[in-house]
C-alpha cells in the first residue's frame, strides 16, 4: 500500500480496506485499517470515524508482530482501565469506544518505531428498503462540524475529529451479492465501479469493486433499483438464552389506493459555509423539483440559514403561479454565505411559520399540521439540542441529506423521532427519485395505532418498537425475543395491522413467514440485543428503573459496544520488547470531504484527492465563525499546493480573514447608498419562543423607505425583488406581490407603491417635492383602483410602523 503523506510528515494510517457480503437484506462488513510506526519512538494511534447509523459492531481482531488476537467487550470504565494499565506496563492495547453521535474512537496504544498493525472491525446491518430502492451507504471521512465537539457534541478531548487537508489515504472496497439484490439494477452516484455476474452455490452472485483508485475522501453509495416490496423475516434461536428465539421481520407496509393528499410544507435549506460547491448546487436542484412538485391546494413557505435564518415569509403560502414565480427566483439566489450553522434557532423559528399561536407556543393553527423539509448536509455538534427542539414540535421532518460526507446520524435521528423520513443525494445525482419519494409519503394518510402480531402459540420475552410513521412500500425491521417449543413455531405468520387516518377500523398492512437458519455467530439475538439497548435508552426515565440498570450487563452478555461498554484487547510484550515510556499521542487526521466548503468537486477526477483541485475557501468558518476570503490561486507542483494551501489555512485561523481592494472612488459613486441607522429609519421586531429570541421581521420604517428614495434618486425601485433590495421588511413586499399583484402587473403596482409613500406619507424633512420632484414617470400607467387599493391599505402608517394587516396579511381571508 502506498506510502500515505502530508505536509507535516508520514502518517501512522496506511489506508483502509472494506470487505462486504450482502445475503438477501443483510450486509456483513469487514472494515480492515492498517497502522504503521514511521518514526523513531513509540505512539499511541487515536482515530475516530464513522460507521453507518443502523450498522452494529459486532467485533475486533488485530495483527500485531505475527499474533492474532480478538477484542473483548467490557464495561467502559474496566475498559479503560485495563487499557490504560497496559501502556504503563508497556505492552500494547486496543481500545474501541462509541462517541455520543455513534462515530468510533480506536486508541492504539504503544505501536513502537517501524511496527505494523492490521486492525479488523466487523459489522452488520439491516437493510431496508424504500419503493422499490435501496441505498448502501458506507461513511468513510467526518466532515468538520460546527459548534464545539466537546460542550455541544459530547466527545472527550482527545476523541475531538480532526482534518488535515493535506492528508491522503488510500481507500478500496469489494463488495459479493447474492440473493434478490443480486437481480437489481445495482450502480454508484459516488464512485466508478465494475461488476462481474459469477454462478455461486446459491444462485447468482455479483462481485462489485472499484473502478479505479480511491480515496477517504467521500463517502461510498451503492444503489440498488427494481427491488420487489415484499416482506421477508428470518428467525433463529438464541445461542445464550436455550428455549428463546429471535424473530427479525422486515415488513413492507402496502397500503390501499387512495387520493394525494394536499400538503402543508416548510422547506428550511442549509446555506452555511459547509454546503459550498457541491453540496449548495445539488440543494437548488432539489429546491427546483420540490416546486414543481407541489400542487393546487398545498402551502409552503421557504427559509434558509446559517449563521442567522432568513424567511422568504413570514406565512404558509398558497401555490398559484405568482408564489411558484417568486420562490423559483429565490432558489436561484441561494448561496452557501451564511456563515456557520445553527441549526436548532432556524428549526425553532421555522416551527413557528404560518402559526396563529406562534407567541405562546401552543401548537395550533396551520404550522401544527405542517411538515418540514430539512435540506442540509448535518454538519453540526449540537445534536441533542437539535432533536430535542424537533421531537417537541409535533411536525414531521422530511430531510435530504446532501454532500459527499453528510452527517448520517443526526439527519435520521432527526426524521425518525418525528414521524418522517430521510432521502439522501450525492453530488451529481439526479435528485428526482429522492424528492418523488418524499412527496409519495407526505401525499400518504397516517397510520394510526399500528401494530405486530407475532407468531401464534409464542410468547413475547422482549419487541422493538415500532416507527413513530409507516409509509407504503419502506420496509420496516423490528426484532422480537420469543419463547417458541419449535422451530416450526418461531416461524409462524407475522402480520402487521394499522387503522388508516380516516378508517373506522384496522387492516392488515403487511405479512410474512420468518425462514429459520443455524445463526452460528449469534447475530440475530446480537442483533436484537442492540435494538433493545437502543430502545431503553431512547425511554430514558420512562423505562423502568431495573431495565436501565440492566443495559451494562445486556451489552457485555451480547458483547456490543456501546455507552456504557467498549472493546479492548491487549497484547503483552516478552520481557525486553515492551515500551520504556508513555507513548506519543498521534491523532489521525481525516482526509477533507470532497466538496466540502467549496473544496474540490466529486464530479472532478479521483485520481488524485480533490484538494489539488480547488482548496476550499471556507475551511475555518464551522469552527473558527470567520467571514473569509476569495480563494487563493494555487499553482505549481503537488507539495507547493500543499504547503500553500497549509499557510493559507492557517493564515485564516491566526491572522483572521485577509482584506481585498479598497474600493476606488468610481466605484463608491455607482454604490447604492443606504439610510443611516437611526431608530426612525429601521425596525426590528423580535419574537420570544420558549426563551429563545428571534427575528420575527426587520427592515426600513415608512421613513426609512423615503430616506432610501432620496439618497437613491437615480435608482427607483421598479421590480418586487428590487423594492426587497433597499431593505424594506419582506412582509411589506410579499403584500404587495401577492394580494395587489393579484390586480395588476408588477410594474404598475410598484409604481403605485411608491405613488402613494411620497404623496401620503412625507416628513417634516422629506418633503413631497423633495422625493417626488426626482422620480422618473413610471413607464407602466398606474389604474385609480390599484391606487385606491395601496393607499387604503396603508392608511394608517406612521413614520415608524407599518399598518399591522400589511405585516399580518397572509392571516386575513386569503391572500396569503
Amino acid at each position: 500500500m502506498t506510502q500515505c503523506l502530508s505536509t507535516n510528515g508520514p502518517l501512522p494510517l496506511q489506508g483502509v480496506q472494506a470487505r462486504g457480503r450482502v445475503v438477501g437484506r443483510m450486509l456483513e462488513m469487514q472494515l480492515e485499517q492498517r497502522y504503521r510506526n514511521p518514526e523513531d519512538v513509540n505512539v499511541e494511534v487515536v482515530y475516530t470515524f464513522p460507521l453507518p447509523w443502523h450498522a452494529v459492531l459486532l467485533g475486533l481482531e488485530v495483527e500485531l508482530n505475527g499474533e492474532t488476537l480478538s477484542g473483548v467487550v467490557k464495561a467502559r470504565t474496566q475498559a479503560r482501565a485495563d487499557y490504560e494499565d497496559a501502556l504503563e506496563d508497556g505492552d500494547s492495547a486496543v481500545l474501541v469506544t462509541v462517541n455520543p453521535d455513534r462515530t468510533h474512537t480506536l486508541e492504539l496504544g504503544n505501536l513502537l518505531p517501524g511496527e505494523t498493525c492490521v486492525v479488523r472491525l466487523r459489522y452488520v446491518q439491516p437493510l431496508q428498503p424504500q419503493q422499490g430502492s435501496l441505498r448502501l451507504l458506507l461513511p468513510t471521512t467526518l466532515a468538520p462540524r460546527y459548534g464545539d465537539p466537546v460542550r455541544d457534541g459530547g466527545y472527550e478531548p482527545h476523541a475531538v475529529p480532526q482534518v488535515d487537508p493535506t492528508a491522503e489515504y488510500p481507500f478500496d472496497i469489494r463488495l459479493d451479492i447474492e440473493g434478490e439484490l443480486a437481480r437489481a439494477a445495482i450502480g454508484s452516484p459516488s464512485h466508478p465501479v465494475t461488476l462481474r455476474t459469477l454462478s455461486g452455490v446459491g444462485g447468482t452472485v455479483v462481485q462489485v469493486a472499484l473502478g479505479r483508485t480511491a480515496w477517504l475522501d467521500r463517502d461510498f453509495v451503492l444503489v440498488f433499483d427494481g427491488i420487489g416490496q415484499a416482506s421477508h423475516g428470518l428467525a433463529a434461536w438464541d445461542r445464550l438464552d436455550p428455549g428463546l428465539g429471535v424473530v427479525m421481520a422486515g415488513l413492507t407496509p402496502l397500503l390501499p389506493n387512495h387520493e394525494a393528499l394536499p400538503v402543508t410544507l416548510k422547506v428550511l435549506v442549509d446555506c452555511s459555509g459547509s454546503m459550498a460547491g457541491d453540496s449548495i448546487q445539488a440543494a437548488r436542484r432539489a429546491l427546483q423539483r420540490i416546486l414543481q412538485a407541489l400542487q393546487t391546494g398545498d402551502r409552503f413557505s421557504l427559509s434558509c440559514f446559517g449563521s442567522t435564518v432568513e424567511h422568504r415569509s413570514r406565512s404558509l403560502w398558497r401555490v398559484t403561479p405568482a408564489t411558484l414565480a417568486s420562490g423559483r427566483r429565490w432558489v436561484e439566489r441561494l448561496d452557501a454565505d451564511m456563515g456557520g450553522t445553527e441549526m436548532r434557532l432556524a428549526i425553532l423559528s421555522t416551527l413557528q411559520l404560518g402559526s396563529s399561536n406562534a407567541r405562546d407556543g401552543a401548537g395550533e393553527g396551520p404550522a401544527a399540521q405542517a411538515d418540514v423539509l430539512l435540506i442540509t448536509d448535518g454538519e453540526i455538534e449540537a445534536i441533542e439540542d437539535v432533536v430535542a427542539t424537533a421531537r417537541h414540535s409535533h411536525q414531521r421532518f422530511f430531510v435530504v441529506g446532501i454532500g459527499a460526507s453528510v452527517a448520517e446520524g443526526l439527519l435520521r435521528r432527526l426524521a425518525e423521532t418525528t414521524g418522517g423520513s430521510c432521502e439522501f443525494v450525492a453530488p451529481g445525482e439526479d435528485v428526482e427519485p429522492a424528492i418523488l419519494r418524499l412527496f409519495h409519503r407526505m401525499r400518504a394518510p397516517k397510520v394510526l395505532h399500528a401494530r405486530i402480531e407475532w407468531p401464534t402459540g409464542c410468547t413475547v420475552h422482549a419487541e422493538g418498537d415500532l416507527p413513530r410513521s409507516l409509509f407504503a412500500g419502506d420496509d420496516v425491521t423490528v426484532l422480537a425475543w420469543l419463547r417458541a417449543s419449535s422451530a416450526e413455531a418461531l416461524c409462524g405468520p407475522v402480520r402487521l395491522y394499522g387503522r388508516i387516518a380516516g378508517a373506522e377500523s384496522e387492516m392488515l398492512l403487511a405479512e410474512l413467514q420468518p425462514h429459520f437458519i443455524a445463526d452460528e455467530p449469534n447475530t440475530l439475538a446480537r442483533l436484537a440485543a442492540h435494538q433493545r439497548y437502543q430502545q431503553l435508552r431512547r425511554a430514558g426515565a420512562d423505562a423502568p428503573a431495573v431495565l436501565r440498570q440492566q443495559l451494562p450487563l445486556l451489552a457485555e452478555k451480547y458483547q456490543l459496544v456501546t455507552e456504557d461498554t467498549s472493546l479492548v484487547l491487549i497484547q503483552q510484550r516478552a520481557e525486553g520488547q515492551q515500551a520504556q515510556s508513555m507513548p506519543e499521542l498521534r491523532p489521525v487526521k481525516g482526509m477533507l470531504a470532497a466538496g466540502w466548503g467549496g473544496h474540490g468537486s466529486v464530479e472532478f477526477g479521483m485520481d488524485k484527492p480533490n484538494y489539488l483541485m480547488a482548496p476550499s475557501p471556507r475551511l475555518a468558518q464551522m469552527r473558527f465563525g470567520i467571514d473569509l476570503p476569495a480563494t487563493p490561486a494555487l499553482r505549481g507542483s503537488t507539495a507547493n499546493r500543499a504547503k500553500k494551501l497549509r499557510a493559507f489555512l492557517d493564515n485564516l485561523v491566526d491572522d483572521g480573514p485577509m482584506r481585498g481592494p479598497a474600493a476606488s472612488p468610481e466605484d463608491e459613486q455607482s454604490v447604492i447608498q443606504t439610510p443611516e441607522d437611526k431608530p426612525e429609519f429601521w425596525t426590528t421586531v423580535d419574537d420570544d419562543t420558549e426563551g429563545v429570541t428571534w427575528t420575527a421581521y426587520e427592515g426600513l420604517t415608512p421613513a426609512g423607505f423615503l430616506e432610501w428614495l432620496r439618497l437613491n434618486p437615480q435608482t427607483p425601485p421598479a421590480t418586487f425583488e428590487a423594492l426587497r433590495q433597499t431593505g424594506l421588511p419582506a412582509a411589506v413586499v410579499e403584500w404587495l406581490e401577492f394580494v395587489v399583484g393579484e390586480q395588476a402587473p408588477e410594474a404598475e403596482v410598484v409604481a403605485a407603491f411608491l405613488q402613494v409613500m411620497v404623496t401620503q406619507h412625507c416628513t417634516f424633512v422629506q418633503t413631497e417635492a423633495s422625493v417626488l420632484g426626482r422620480l422618473p414617470q413610471p413607464q407602466q400607467p398606474v389604474s385609480d383602483a390599484v391606487l385606491e387599493a395601496v393607499r387604503s391599505a396603508l392608511a394608517s402608517m406612521t413614520d415608524t410602523e407599518w399598518p399591522q394587516s400589511v405585516l399580518d396579511y397572509a392571516e386575513v381571508g386569503e391572500g396569503g
